[in-house]
């Protein structure tokens, strides 16, 4: 049985590897999206 520090201290830690990875993944997708707008004034 582990302690309520001991569990919260994983949860958070687990949070923020996730937190991490989705941040990387958003980065990275930006990085190959070349924006290309075509936007007419009128």
């Amino acid at each position: 049985m582990h302690s309520f520090t001991y569990r919260a201290n994983a949860l958070l830690t687990f949070s923020v590897t996730i937190l991490a990875v989705i941040c990387g993944l958003a980065s990275l997708t930006d990085n190959f999206n070349v924006p290309s707008p075509t936007a007419e004034i009128q």
